[in-house]
């Protein structure tokens, strides 16, 4: 990080006045201020900036005479009615410089709050993880390809994506903010709590995730559907109220405590117990510089307590709701990972690439073509691109599979008179069809039908440029170009390991010579592109053993990889999260969180490099070495999820 710290200084440094203005902007955005906006442009060396939290102003200044400036700016805060100033500046203000001016020379000292971000603390926050590599772009910097990370970070970013405790802690995290929501409001539609879900929690394909929860929930008898709706049971209901009266109960002792140390009416001690938990919950600095730490500033010189600072957060944590920290930054850190953690974890490289398979591109292609048909083929193709997009990975096809997606298309010409005779309820099973145009045509025209469309084999077949006379080379130029139209690359990597071919061949003895070409092919493609980090989705266990054990390669069914992305957020920024964090703390079940949080703990305790590792290679573990390759890995992008849905309907029916 101090490599970039000093080019980011730097650069920053020397931009000019509106330059430095647009960074700003970026750092404050970085900060989890929101809706942000110049408002005037005076040309006094300043501009204000209004943001969605109307109790303050935010001035960006580029003066050399930034004491007077903040002088100038305090007197007009206090004007405007308001008690807290942000002021950034271009200025490298030395901690000796700050605090004397504090002290001596400013103006408005008691009266209104300030908070000076000078150059060094701009470039310290823009050189994180999570910002650095639009940091870099926006001053027109080179991106390095290799992120540079300290091995702990490395080990805490495998094990929050990766390990079974995180998936778990977050699946208990959405499994209580459901319950939560029925406990607001009972008997709401599946479509209701999966939008709300989804709407209070950060990440990628929540709602897919969310629907899920719901399904286990129901299987295990804490939900059930009634017909106005879904409702929690009468045990799951009991446990729940007994936790919101516990909590109530504890809140109104903890206000009752800090209306004896600040003299505060009860209404407002309470708005300022809300505004520290949701700092003390993340184990979070009350003297920060986000902007629920300014929040929480100005509320105290709002009210005169800026003198007591020291006292009010010495009681502000002891309160008892400040307990729900325990876990606060166990669950903030799974639901804070982002593209950074991904980039880390797979061998610190920038650059990534989702390679997909032939039989993964088929389903993904066919998805994406007929989403309007939302089979659980277009809903799992639209995830995968849904993640991908997010965090800005490429999804390419190696060349080689383009062929193979082709050649399938004109064996799937032989089956077309035989099809169109069957009767509709003799095609079903044709579902589980060993050609992946037929196997996907059977379910996407029955979801069709479902809807009152109609497609038939010969014209979902044309759509993908197969129909007699065509051959090979121009289905496969039809096909490279529906797949780009997706931004989907076509990659090309004519040249094969001896050693790789050899491999793959014993492993899959009765397999056609061409096609154990193509995967050597994209195998040593993999291992030679050393530069780049990998996806691969991919159902070949051979593929997946292949490239096992290298850190910038993650090789598994496409079901798991969609789980891996969605695991992080946007690779934007580091933002406050929106989501209810008191709530899920409040609700969730405390064994749940306790595995990783210890483990998150361990890693930060060891020193010694092999035992990092260790931390690393058993959070990338797929399921042992015993893995073995089984129905529920084969069938193409089944989501359980779905299944509710289809209950659901079933029971309207």
């Amino acid at each position: 990080m101090t490599l970039y710290f000093s080019a980011l200084k730097t650069a920053i440094q020397h931009l000019d006045e509106k330059r430095f203005y647009d960074v700003a902007l970026m750092y404050l955005e970085q900060r989890g201020y929101q809706d942000i906006r110049i408002v005037d442009g005076s040309g006094d060396g300043g501009r204000d900036v209004m943001c969605s939290r109307t109790d303050l102003r935010i001035q960006l200044s580029v003066r050399k005479d930034w004491e007077t400036k903040i002088n100038d700016e305090a007197s007009r805060t206090l004007h405007e009615g308001k008690r807290s100033l942000i002021f950034v500046t271009n200025r490298q203000i030395s901690p000796d410089s700050e605090q004397s001016f504090l002290e001596k020379k400013y103006s408005k000292n008691g009266l209104v709050e300030l908070l000076i971000i000078d150059l060094r603390r701009i470039s310290t926050a823009l050189s994180r993880p999570g910002v650095i590599k639009r940091s870099y772009e926006m001053l027109g910097m080179a991106v390095p390809s290799e992120l540079h990370a300290a091995p702990k970070d490395i080990a805490i970013s495998t094990v929050v994506l990766f390990s079974q405790e995180a998936r778990e802690l977050r699946d208990e995290v959405i499994e209580a903010n459901l319950r939560a929501q029925l406990l607001r409001h009972p008997s709401a539609s599946d479509v209701d709590l999966i939008r709300w879900v989804a709407a209070s929690i950060p990440g990628e394909n929540v709602d897919r995730a969310a629907r899920s929860a719901l399904s286990r929930l129901q299987s295990e008898g804490r939900v059930q559907k009634e017909p106005s709706g879904f409702q929690l049971s009468a045990a799951e209901l009991l446990v729940m109220q007994a936790a919101e009266a516990e909590f109530l109960a504890a809140r109104k002792a903890d206000v009752a405590a800090l209306v004896e140390v600040t003299g505060l009416q009860d209404k407002d001690a309470e708005k300022l117990l809300d505004i520290a938990l949701e700092l003390l919950v993340r184990n979070r600095d009350l003297d920060g510089h986000g902007p629920l730490e300014a929040s929480l500033s100005d509320f105290l010189g709002t009210h005169g307590l800026s003198r007591k600072r020291a006292k009010v957060f010495e009681s502000l944590a002891m309160t008892s709701c400040a307990r729900l920290r325990q876990y606060g930054a166990t669950v903030d850190r799974v639901f804070s990972t982002n593209t950074f953690d991904i980039y880390r974890a797979l061998g610190r490289r920038t650059q990534i690439s989702m390679v997909l398979d032939a039989s993964v591109a088929m389903p993904v292609l066919f998805g994406l073509a007929f989403g309007n048909a939302k089979s659980r083929y277009g809903l799992a193709a639209a995830a995968l691109k849904q993640a991908c997009d997010t965090h800005n990975i490429q999804i390419v096809l190696p060349r080689v599979y383009l062929n193979e997606m082709a050649s399938h298309g004109l064996k799937a010409l032989e089956w077309l008179e035989i099809y169109d005779a069957l009767p509709s309820e003799a095609r079903a099973p044709l579902r589980s069809s060993e050609n992946a145009y037929i196997s996907h045509y059977t379910h996407i025209s029955e979801t069709l039908v479902r809807q009152g469309d109609n497609l038939s084999l010969s014209g979902f077949l044309r759509h993908f440029g197969i129909s007699k006379g065509k051959n090979l080379n121009s289905i496969e130029n039809r096909i490279q170009t529906l797949v780009e139209n997706y931004n989907i690359s076509i990659v090309d990597w004519r040249n094969y390991n001896e050693d790789i071919f050899l491999r793959i061949k014993n492993e899959k003895k009765f397999q056609p010579k061409i096609l154990v070409k193509h995967d050597s092919i994209v195998a040593t493609m993999l291992k030679e592109e050393d530069k780049k980090g990998f996806v691969l989705a991919t159902w070949d266990g051979v593929m997946i053993d292949l490239v096992e054990e290298l850190a910038r390669i993650y090789a598994d069914t496409p079901a798991r990889v969609i789980d891996f992305l969605s695991m992080a957020t946007a690779t934007d920024f580091e933002s406050e999260q929106s989501y209810e964090l008191m709530t899920t703390l409040l609700h969730i079940d405390e064994r749940s969180a306790a595995p990783l949080a210890q483990l998150i703990e361990k890693i930060s305790s060891v020193e010694q490099a092999y035992k990092l590792d260790t931390f690393i290679r058993e959070a990338r573990d797929r399921n042992g070495a015993t893995w073995t390759l089984s129905p529920a890995d084969v069938e193409p992008f089944i989501d359980k999820a779905e299944q509710i849905t289809d209950q659901n309907n079933d029971d309207g029916d």
